[in-house]
C-alpha cells in the first residue's frame, strides 16, 4: 500500500498503564511484572522489584500546562493523559496535530531503561517478550493502526544469544525496527560477539535504533569505552573518551561503533539515534575530528586501535541517522551535518512534545529552508531508513 506522506514523527511512545499488556509475560514470571500504583499525591507510578516507584505520567506532558494553567506534574494519571489510549484515539491525536504517521517507541520512565534493572535475566527475557507479543499483536495489529503507527520492538540486554533471539522474534512480529537498550552483547561496550547481530539484522533488513544512549554507557571519562587490542596499564585515558569530550551521551556510542570497526565489516549498518536533538552535533564532530588527529599515534601504539578509513566527522554523517524535535540551532548548521541522515519528531506525548500544535514547532524549525530539505527532514529520511510503504 502506498502512502503520500507529508508529515512523519519519528519517535514517539506508547505510555500505558501497566495493567494494558502485562498479561501477556510468562506466568512464572507474572507475579513480579511492573505494576501500576496510586502515590499519595493523587498521581500514578510504577513499581517493579526493589526499585523506588517511578512516576511515570510527569513526563506525559502531552499539550498541558503550557496555557497558564495551575497544572502540576506530580499529580498526573494515565486516565487524564492524551496518549495512553486506543490506536483510535492515537490517530485522533496524530490527525489533531498534523501528523500522517508515527515511529512508535516503548515508555522511557517506566520501559526499557527500567526493566533492564531486573537482577534476574529470566524475568528480563520475559516482560521483554512480554511487551513485544502484546505490542505486536494487541495494539499495532489494529486495523486503525495501519499505514499509520508504526511499532519499533524491544531487545533483551542479557546475552548475545539471546538479543539473536528476540531480533528474530521482533522480524516475525512484524515490527519495522528493533530498539537497543544496550549493545547486543547485553553490556555498555561493543564487543566482537556483536557481530553475529549486525550480520543477522542486515540479512533481515531490520533497522537498528539507540533511543538516546545505550543504558549502561560509562560517561564518567575515567572509564573505558571500549575493549582495546591491548592496554598499557599506565594509561588513564583512551581515545573515544578523548573524542567526546563535551558530547551529549548519543555521542560516545557513536565513537565507540566507530572505533570497534563496526562499520568496517558492515558497511551497510545504518543506525539511527532517537531524540538526541542536533544542535551539538557539529560541535562534537569538530572536537571529534581534532582529538583523533592528536590522539591515534598513541591510542594505535599502546592500545591497538586501529586507525579509521576515514574522518571521524565524515563517517558519523555517513553511518548515523539523528532525532531532533525543536532545535533550529541544529537546522542552521544543518550542513555541518547530512541532512539525509536527519529525522524529525514530535516525541508524543512527552515533555519534548508540542503537541497538539507540532505546525508551530516546524515553522520554528524550517522558515526559509528549502521545501525540499524540509520535506527530506519530515518525510522522507523517516521513509528511508524505516522502510516505510513508498510514497
Amino acid at each position: 500500500m502506498s502512502q503520500n506522506y507529508k508529515c512523519v514523527s519519528g519517535d514517539t511512545h506508547l505510555e500505558i498503564p501497566n495493567e494494558r499488556w502485562t498479561h501477556r509475560i510468562d506466568k512464572k514470571y507474572r507475579d513480579r511484572a511492573p505494576r501500576t500504583v496510586r502515590l499519595e499525591g493523587g498521581a500514578d507510578a510504577t513499581v517493579f522489584e526493589d526499585l523506588p516507584p517511578r512516576q511515570n505520567t510527569f513526563d506525559i506532558y502531552g499539550g498541558q500546562g503550557r496555557d497558564g494553567s495551575n497544572w502540576y506534574p506530580a499529580d498526573q494519571r494515565y486516565e487524564t493523559c492524551p496518549g495512553t489510549g486506543s490506536p483510535a484515539q492515537r490517530i485522533k491525536e496524530q490527525d489533531v496535530d498534523g501528523i500522517d504517521a508515527e515511529i512508535m517507541f516503548p515508555a522511557v520512565v517506566a520501559g526499557p531503561a527500567m526493566w533492564l534493572k531486573a537482577k534476574d535475566p529470566g524475568l528480563q527475557k520475559a516482560i521483554i517478550r512480554g511487551w513485544n507479543d502484546w505490542f505486536a499483536e494487541e495494539y499495532l495489529s489494529d486495523s486503525d493502526a495501519k499505514g499509520r503507527i508504526f511499532g519499533v520492538g524491544c531487545i533483551t540486554a542479557t546475552t548475545i544469544e539471546d538479543s539473536l533471539a528476540e531480533l528474530q522474534h521482533c522480524k516475525k512480529l512484524g515490527f519495522i525496527a528493533i530498539q537497543l537498550p544496550n549493545f547486543p552483547n547485553g553490556t555498555g561496550i561493543p564487543k566482537a560477539e556483536d557481530d553475529r547481530f549486525w550480520a543477522t539484522a542486515l540479512d533481515l533488513d531490520m533497522p537498528v535504533t539507540i533511543h538516546f544512549a545505550i543504558e549502561d554507557t560509562d560517561t564518567s571519562f575515567n572509564g573505558k569505552l571500549l575493549d582495546y587490542p591491548k592496554r598499557e596499564k599506565n594509561l588513564r585515558t583512551d581515545l573515544a573518551g578523548q573524542m567526546t569530550r563535551f558530547a551529549r551521551n548519543g555521542a560516545y556510542n557513536a565513537v565507540q561503533l566507530l572505533l570497534s570497526g563496526v562499520f568496517e565489516r558492515f558497511p551497510k549498518l545504518r543506525i539511527f539515534f532517537a531524540e538526541n536533538s542536533i544542535g551539538w552535533i557539529p560541535n562534537f564532530m569538530e572536537v571529534a575530528d581534532t582529538r583523533y588527529d592528536r590522539h591515534i599515534g598513541w591510542a594505535n601504539r599502546y592500545d591497538g586501535v586501529k586507525p579509521l578509513p576515514g574522518k571521524p566527522s565524515e563517517l558519523i554523517n555517513e553511518y548515523f541517522y539523528w532525532g531532533f524535535q525543536r532545535d533550529r540551532a541544529g537546522i542552521d548548521n544543518r550542513h555541518h551535518l547530512n541532512v539525509n541522515r536527519l529525522i524529525w519528531a514530535n516525541d508524543f506525548p512527552h515533555q519534548e512534545s508540542d503537541w497538539p500544535e507540532s505546525n508551530k514547532v516546524l515553522e520554528h524549525n524550517f522558515k526559509a529552508v528549502p521545501a525540499d530539505e524540509v520535506h527530506k527532514m519530515t518525510v522522507q529520511n523517516a521513509v528511508d531508513f524505516f522502510r516505510l510503504p513508498e510514497i
